[in-house]
Formats: C-alpha cells, sequence, structure tokens
C-alpha cells in the first residue's frame, strides 16, 4: 500500500508475533477515526515510541479513538508465546479528503 489515503472506510490488519521484538501495525501513516485491536492466542503488551507495556490480554479488545495506526507497536507479553493481534479501524478516505477541501 501507498502513503496516500485507502479508498475504504474500513482497513483491517492481522499479525501473528512470531518472535519477542516489537512490531507496528503498519510502516506508513495511516490516520483512524476509531480503531479496535483483538487480541487472541496469548496476552500482549502495546505501547508507542518504543514503550510497550500496557497489557491486553487474549479475549480482549482495546478501542482507540483519533489517531494514526503507525504509531501503535506489539509484542508478545510472555516470550515464545506467537500472540495473534487483528486491528480494524475506520480511516479517511481520498472521498471524505476531497469533501473537507
Amino acid at each position: 500500500m501507498s502513503n496516500q489515503l485507502p479508498l475504504n472506510s474500513l482497513v483491517a490488519f492481522s499479525m501473528t508475533m512470531a518472535d519477542d521484538n516489537e512490531h507496528r501495525i503498519t510502516d506508513f501513516d495511516l490516520p483512524f477515526y476509531e480503531c479496535n485491536v483483538h487480541v487472541y492466542t496469548n496476552a500482549a503488551k502495546y505501547g508507542a515510541m518504543g514503550i510497550c507495556e500496557a497489557t491486553v490480554n487474549a479475549g480482549d479488545v482495546v478501542w482507540f479513538t483519533n489517531g494514526n495506526l503507525r504509531d501503535f507497536i506489539f509484542k508478545n507479553n510472555t516470550a515464545g508465546s506467537n500472540t495473534k493481534i487483528v486491528c480494524v479501524a475506520t480511516v479517511p478516505t481520498v472521498y471524505m479528503k476531497e469533501m473537507l477541501r
């Protein structure tokens, strides 16, 4: 995906963390209105800018409002646990950008 706004108003990302490093949901700027992150299989830690200490347990959902998906990082709460997360977000579209001009 390019650095331009997506055409869809809803985006979804799925990630299984097979190592114990911090991982971004996306490597490009992607502003959102609402975002929820579902955590499956094992607990995960999340945060931003190298501080990844907040914990969300397996089966829980974390909600965010008005941010940039690129800012979020996740990692396994327990070493070697291969945590799976799914992120779903509503994002600005090219259509909305044109309408707001």
